[in-house]
């Protein structure tokens, strides 16, 4: 699997703190993956934040080459049906 990431992904991680290894091993071993808009599938995972667990949701497409549309870590963890 190889994983590529758009500008505005790159853009989102560097804003948000969020890691490439966070992105790559929520895309690899999800905690629940579900469909997204246009065809797209949403990986989510856990991550930490200040002593805090986060979901983090990362929206791509592709499957053999996947491009990273873009990444986002939440506390609100029923709006997103999980539980931490």
């Amino acid at each position: 699997m190889t994983i590529t990431y758009t500008q505005h992904a790159q853009a989102r991680m560097i804003e948000r703190g969020i890691s490439q290894q966070e992105v790559e091993a929520t895309i690899k071993n999800p905690v629940r993956q579900i469909s997204a808009d246009h065809g797209r599938i949403e990986s989510q995972g856990f991550i930490e934040r200040s002593g805090a667990k986060q979901l983090l949701r990362v929206i791509s497409e592709g499957d053999v080459v996947v491009l990273v549309i873009t990444v986002m870590a939440t506390s609100k963890f029923q709006k997103y049906g999980v539980s931490p």
